[in-house]
């Protein structure tokens, strides 16, 4: 009997991940390099093929579960041993996502998270297969999808009615952070918090007028630049002086180490949550090549297609708040790195624009002088744009 064991695919202090979907059953006969489980980390979502051909013997976890990294997962029998298959009505009870019979179409396939599916179930049965999934990977119904559909019925049974009442006050939704991306956020960031406590942060004022005109000016000639291409070249230019901000926590051993790589991030906004995409080696990429990697990045991390390689290595991050709105706010470090830049929204004053920059930083390694110094330097480079743009 073959046991396969959750391996190590996150790295940099991944110790666990959640089963996001299996590809196979108990009783299924699996092929060497069949893809056979989809587990998701704080770093990505990865299909895992089995790395054997034999008979599904058990599968020790469902779909939802959260597993430490060398636990089995699935026992396989290879050639020579029995495998005793499951009835099928008891595989069809386990499977998920479910299959749900339709009156006049046979059985339709739903991809629906286990939070989705049991809050449907708690709040009177909502018939997940007459629910077109908005946005989520492969048509997966997301909780957004769960609310409007739960109005829309609420909205059609008022109609219905002949008498009227009276409206009572609508319940408190409860929030569990179970599974999925948020839960991954949400232990990452507490232990960003809890780990290094000493978080500190310095800000300044940039005067983005040059910046924004060579932006604009690129763009009507049909390249597609960003701020966000701009600062991801300009940090990396701006680390190779200060390179205590270039590093990342061995926590194991306690120590810091210095990266000689300028792997940058870059926090993208998706669906399911914060995803941290890495632009590596940013230093040695012209501006067209980050603006171009930068967007093919953001593009995937939003359809959730990332690859293991394009979410590791990063040294420093950078966080474009201002691409949605708002005009300060505080970062929290991308751990186990030791600072992150956000940018903020562009504004105008009188003919020239301006935008609000802030660094948090780890004060166990970085001081308050060291942090000012590089956002000085920082400034320096992106107001003055050939600066950094023709290293």
């Amino acid at each position: 009997m073959y046991e396969f064991r959750l391996p190590d695919i996150g790295g940099e202090g991944v110790s666990e991940g959640e089963i996001v979907k299996w590809h196979v059953r108990e009783g299924d006969r699996i092929r060497k390099d069949q893809d056979m489980v989809e587990v998701m980390t704080d770093k990505v979502t990865v299909k895992i093929p089995s790395p054997i051909e034999g008979v599904v013997k058990s599968i020790k976890y469902p779909e939802g579960s959260v597993v430490k990294v060398g636990t089995v997962l699935i026992e396989i029998s290879t050639e020579g041993e029995v495998a005793s298959p499951k009835p099928a009505e008891a595989k069809e009870a386990r499977e998920v996502p479910v299959q749900v019979q339709r009156p006049a179409g046979g059985a339709t396939r739903v991809l629906a998270s286990p939070a989705v599916r049991r809050i449907a179930r708690e709040r009177g049965g909502i018939d997940l297969t007459v629910i077109k999934g908005s946005g989520g990977p492969n048509g997966r119904v997301t909780l957004d999808d769960l609310r409007a559909a739960e109005s829309a019925r609420a909205t059609r049974s008022e109609t219905a009615k002949v008498s009227t009442q009276m409206v009572t006050a609508e319940e408190d939704q409860i929030l569990e952070i179970r599974g999925g991306l948020r839960r991954l956020i949400f232990e990452k960031m507490s232990k960003a918090k809890s780990e290094m406590p000493p978080h500190f942060m310095v800000s300044e004022r940039f005067d983005v007028t040059h910046l924004k005109a060579i932006i604009d000016d690129l763009g009507k000639r049909g390249s597609r630049v960003t701020y966000t291409s701009m600062f991801i070249k300009a940090v990396s230019v701006a680390l190779r002086d200060y390179p205590y901000l270039n590093a990342i926590y061995d926590e194991a051993n306690r120590r810091y180490l210095l990266k000689k790589r300028y792997n940058i991030g870059m926090a993208v906004d998706t669906e399911q949550g914060l995803t941290v995409a890495v632009v590596k080696d940013a230093d040695r990429k012209s501006i067209m090549q980050i603006a171009s990697e930068v967007r093919d990045l953001a593009e995937r991390a939003r359809k959730g297609q990332l690859t293991l390689e394009e979410v590791q290595g990063s040294t420093f991050t950078v966080s474009n708040v201002g691409s949605i709105g708002g005009l300060f706010s505080t970062p929290i470090i991308n751990y186990p790195e030791v600072a992150i830049l956000a940018m903020h929204r562009a504004f105008q004053e009188g003919e020239r624009f301006f935008m609000y920059c802030s660094l948090s930083c780890d004060h166990r390694l970085i001081d308050g002088a060291m942090a000012t110094r590089f956002l000085i330097r920082l400034k320096e480079l992106i107001e003055n744009p050939y600066l950094f743009m023709v290293v």
